[in-house]
């Protein structure tokens, strides 16, 4: 069963291995998929790449992403809503995983194992667990993807 968290854009804050981090990214369309006890969150990534200006920090921050994104550490997602949304299907589930789907559209679909908790001054925290594709090969796999985006 899916169910749509946010269809409207809002910001992301990633952090990678090494200290490095990204604040512009914006993601839309943020839809919870439940299969039996495995909790899919897509996230569409692309409207960051959709952009004339190739110097804008939103499209070098996806650009990044698309190129590192297996030292990602950890997404944040500073809106209320999607927190609740998310807590409230995750409460739902006996023995809850949590995957998250990040799609870049033509520069890749990153998948990986996630472990989210509640911020204090609101939003929820993703922590990356295991990556679970990690190569061009893997990216073929468009059906982790949002398939409206394909």
């Amino acid at each position: 069963m899916k169910h749509s968290l946010r269809k409207t854009p809002s910001h992301l804050h990633l952090a990678y291995k090494y200290g490095e981090s990204s604040d512009a990214l914006l993601g839309r369309n943020f839809v919870l998929e439940v299969q039996g006890e495995v909790l899919t969150l897509s996230v569409d990534l692309t409207p960051n790449f959709q952009t004339r200006n190739k110097a804008a920090s939103t499209y070098l921050d996806a650009v990044s992403l698309s190129q590192n994104h297996h030292k990602l550490r950890f997404l944040q997602v500073s809106d209320n809503l999607v927190r609740t949304r998310l807590i409230r299907a995750w409460e739902q589930v006996e023995r809850p995983t949590l995957r998250l789907v990040l799609d870049l559209g033509q520069h890749g679909c990153f998948v990986y194992v996630v472990a989210p908790h509640s911020l204090f001054m609101g939003g929820i925290q993703l922590d990356v667990l295991e990556v679970l594709n990690d190569g061009p090969a893997q990216n073929a796999r468009r059906h982790e993807c949002n398939e409206e985006h394909v």
